[in-house]
């Protein structure tokens, strides 16, 4: 007896039942067969046996088996092996003798290839729906039927089975079995478990992984290996329909059916390849480029090909992409065969069973073993979720790995908070004592530049003519050093506001200063332009002021001049200001170096202001220049 039917008949011996147990004992036992030489063969209790299994060749319209021509046949059966080439329709003829006439049969067919019709005794028992091309794809349809009187009759008994076929897949009848329906009816409801029920759960399990890891590459481009098992689950979805559906739909033959098939394999094999790279962190440029090159030629070839030799090119593909696919997982396990991370191993496991299964599939395809039954439906199943749960393995683990970076971040974020809090705090204090001495140096600024001019000019008055410095002009003295005074804490609240013109900030200087000039003998003059409409803030106001009073101080102190000449005026968007006197001078170049306190005040106001300070001097002449925006 063939492995195959071995195997077949073995799985079929082991008892039935819907529970977690049963599922877990048929799944070892399966496991053991594909691993084990030989197999466990089926023997039912009181099973009937077959006088005679024939089998003759007719058309595809013939309504009934032609009357010569018959030949002994042993069951599972390809009728490749005896008519080469041959698409058409076989009639199988078995007898039996009905052991007990008080008792029912019951008649268990693991398969026909691809659709059939069966009778007992000339009585239809059923039919595919098709029967001549578009044909019904029952190939993986386990059936099962009881019947007695007067179905049978004593004596010998005909069983006559239709197939109708096509030469390259593999046409036939598979295992009959008949006998007690307790033992006919628990071999078929194990073969429909291993044939229709896993493949169906297979193939949801296939979807989903499918679209939950191609929904995480959609989200994650850069997880090249999720996407590349993406793609090989859903190819690999599209090859497993030809396990379940019964129809070419929605393609219009079964070459054509068989053509989106055997691509979709390739596409498999072809995306698995490249998920072993990817998950292995690797790339073989060349080698992809190869790998692309070879499944577009295959693709060519086999949409090319003609029904005649399609049977040859389906078997040359699928030998040359199933040893790239059994390549592809000893690829796997070199590549990480040194690891000893837990994932590595879990597909070390998962690639070996496919790889024997991969191998029993491709002897049972080429025809090698006899049979139908394909295994890689099962055990690939167990590779993708092996490598699913893998996948999902490193995806947690990165997320714990993204968790913890998370987790130190967010401490060195806080540790970084705090010190620059404290930064913040120093920075502050430090502002704040800046703002404290800024604040001082304005208010020596302004004691020097307002209350100290109005004392020197005071004092260059009483030490010029003191006898004749009446009482009321004593008093006046004193006014405007409070004045001055009033003037320096204004300022100091800051009022933004600048509510008077700049002319009426410069009168009160411009009375004194004349009439400290006066006192002195020298001739002041005034020239002030466009000042009744430029309102500044009172700081800026004050600056200039200062800048003015100071100017005209040291032309009372040092200048020994007997004309001053102040020209203030607005032009556009700029303020200038000029002091011109005839005094004796000075030497800028050297002083300029180390310049005096009013000085430096006043190019410290300039500076504030925006503006330039300039000073040219000789004998007979000292110009002071100031430019600033009026805004």
């Amino acid at each position: 007896m063939p492995h195959s039917q071995h195997l077949q008949e073995a799985v079929g011996q082991i008892p039935d039942g819907s529970d977690l147990r049963g599922a877990v004992a048929r799944l070892l036992a399966l496991i053991f067969l594909l691993l084990a030489p030989g197999g466990i063969a089926f023997a039912a209790d009181g099973a009937v046996p077959f006088k005679t299994i024939e089998a003759v060749r007719s058309g595809w319209d013939a309504a009934a088996p032609p009357a010569t021509g018959w030949t002994s046949v042993t069951l599972p059966d390809d009728w490749t092996t005896r008519w080469p080439g041959f698409d058409g329709v076989v009639w199988y003829r078995l007898t039996f003798d009905r052991p007990d006439a008080a008792e029912p049969l019951g008649l268990a067919l693991n398969y026909w290839t691809l659709a059939g019709s069966i009778s007992v005794n000339g009585a239809e028992l059923g039919r595919d729906e098709f029967l001549v091309e578009p044909l019904t794809r029952s190939w993986n349809v386990p059936r099962y039927w009881q019947f007695a009187d007067p179905v049978l009759h004593a004596g010998t008994n005909t069983l006559l089975i239709r197939v109708s076929g096509l030469a390259p897949y593999q046409p036939g009848l598979g295992p009959v079995l008949i006998g007690p329906p307790s033992a006919t009816r628990a071999h078929f409801v194990q073969q429909f478990w291993i044939r229709r029920e896993l493949p169906v759960f297979y193939l949801g399990v296939t979807a989903a992984l499918g679209t939950f890891f191609f929904v995480v590459w959609l989200l994650r481009r850069s997880l090249k290996a999720y996407g590349w098992f993406a793609l090989m689950t859903i190819a690999w979805f599209c090859y497993s329909l030809n396990f379940v559906v019964t129809s070419p739909w929605p393609f219009g033959t079964t070459d054509t059916w068989q053509r989106f098939i055997m691509l979709s394999f390739m596409v498999m094999a072809a995306a698995f390849v490249l998920f072993v790279i990817r998950f292995a962190e690797r790339r073989f440029p060349r080698g992809e480029a190869v790998l692309w090159t070879a499944l577009a030629i295959g693709a060519a070839a086999l949409f090319a090909t003609p029904h005649s030799w399609l049977g040859p090119m389906l078997n040359l593909l699928a030998l040359s992409w199933s040893l790239l696919y059994i390549g592809a997982c000893f690829l796997s396990i070199g590549l990480t065969w040194r690891s000893n991370r837990l994932d590595h191993i879990v597909l070390h496991i998962v690639n070996a069973l496919t790889v024997v299964a991969a191998v029993h599939d491709l002897m049972t395809y080429l025809g090698i073993l006899l049979g139908n039954v394909y295994y890689i439906t099962l055990t690939s199943h167990f590779q993708m979720v092996g490598m699913a749960l893998v996948l999902a393995w490193n995806f947690v683990a990165n997320m714990r790995r993204i968790e913890g970076f998370n987790d130190e971040l967010t401490a060195k974020i806080e540790t970084a908070r705090e010190e620059l809090a404290l930064t913040l705090h120093q920075q502050h204090e430090v502002i704040l004592a800046n703002t404290r001495l800024a604040e001082r140096v304005s208010l020596s600024h302004n004691l020097h530049d307002g209350m100290g001019g109005t004392l020197v000019n005071s004092i260059a008055m009483l030490e010029h003519a003191p006898q004749n410095l009446p009482a009321d002009r004593f008093l006046s003295v004193l006014k405007e050093l409070r004045d001055e005074l009033r003037v320096i804490i204004d300022t100091a609240a800051d009022d933004p506001t600048g509510g008077q013109s700049l002319a009426e900030w410069i009168a009160p200087l411009r009375r004194r200063q004349t009439l400290a000039c006066e006192s002195r003998d020298i001739d002041c003059v005034w020239n002030l332009t466009g000042l009744e409409d430029c309102h500044l803030p009172a700081a800026r106001s004050l600056d200039l002021v200062r800048i003015l009073q100071e100017g005209l101080t040291n032309v009372l102190k040092h200048s020994q001049a007997s004309r001053v000449v102040i020209d203030l005026h607005r032009r556009g968007e700029t303020l200038s200001l000029a002091i011109q006197d005839n005094g004796v001078g000075f030497d800028a170049a050297s002083e300029a170096p180390v310049p005096g306190t009013g000085l430096r005040s006043m190019r410290a106001r300039a500076g504030r202001l925006g503006g330039t300070l300039d000073t040219r001097s000789r004998r007979g002449e000292t110009v002071l220049a100031l430019h600033v925006p009026a805004a």
